[in-house]
């Protein structure tokens, strides 16, 4: 969608006071406890929740390890409104410094595309 569409973006935004959507995240350092932050290790969690799909929770952690590559836990919680339990699902993947480099440089590329989608106030004659 490269022109901006007044009515797609109305509707967007009644549908998410509908649903009663609320995001929010938190970046964070990580390391072993009672020694404070490791060097180049942090993680990230969004989390997200609306009437309709529930909760649901994704953590996103990295960490330096030998050999000079790169431990990755990604972890996804979610919960339907009309559950007591949430699921809880977690995998460790090791990767390349560059393959970091590269996930980095495409979610900066979305952030900014996602900035320019943005509604912008209009002017009033």
């Amino acid at each position: 969608m490269s022109a901006k569409d007044p009515h797609l973006e109305r509707w967007a935004i009644e549908h998410q006071q509908e649903i009663q959507a609320r995001s929010e995240h938190q970046a964070y350092a990580i390391g072993p406890k009672g020694s404070g932050a490791m060097p180049g290790a942090g993680g990230v969690q969004f989390d997200h929740e609306d009437n309709q799909r529930g909760k649901r929770s994704l953590v996103f952690e990295a960490r330096p390890v030998l050999l000079g590559r790169v431990e990755i836990r990604a972890e996804l919680t979610t919960q339907a409104p009309d559950q007591v339990r949430g699921h809880r699902k977690t995998a460790y993947i090791t990767a390349t410094p560059q393959a970091l480099r590269d996930l980095a440089r495409q979610l900066l590329e979305t952030a900014d595309a996602a900035d320019r989608k943005k509604p912008r106030p209009t002017a009033v004659d």
